[in-house]
């Protein structure tokens, strides 16, 4: 009551050391953002933590481990993948693919004329309704979802 679950499984377990039953914890996040003009961040009025990176002004550029990012399934393994991105006219891509590398995800949104965009949760997680249908179903129930919609 009143505290955190802390799922922890696969490659994620050398963090289990961090944790300790009764102990308090907190829960910070500190955004570096790439971006320091005081006006692009007065008009954000949401953000998503994603990641890696895909593409960035129109180019390839995919290097998760200086991201931070340590599992195998993102390094190097190839899965069902999900991604977001911006093409130079502001049209809005989201793409879910039924197999790939990071790297391999990073050229089809490139080729999909991506201005800039970020691999979302992939795997079972990957799923894509619109118009009416699905796309692309995921694997498990899902307890969150990205809901893009026309005033």
């Amino acid at each position: 009551r009143d505290g955190y679950v802390v799922h922890l499984n696969g490659s994620e377990t050398y963090l289990l050391n961090r944790f300790e039953v009764g102990k308090p914890i907190a829960y910070r996040i500190n955004p570096e953002p790439t971006r320091t003009d005081a006006s692009f961040w007065q008009n954000v009025s949401g953000a998503i933590g994603a990641g890696p990176t895909l593409v960035v002004n129109g180019a390839v550029r995919t290097d998760p481990a200086s991201e931070g990012f340590v599992d195998p399934k993102i390094l190097t393994g190839s899965g069902a993948r999900s991604a977001i991105g911006v093409t130079a006219d502001r049209t809005l891509l989201l793409v879910t693919v039924p197999g790939a590398t990071i790297d391999e995800l990073a050229r089809i949104m490139a080729q999909l004329g991506a201005r800039d965009a970020m691999n979302l949760d992939g795997g079972a997680s990957s799923g894509l309704y619109a118009n009416g249908q699905m796309l692309t179903t995921p694997g498990r129930l899902l307890s969150n979802a990205l809901v893009v919609y026309r005033r």
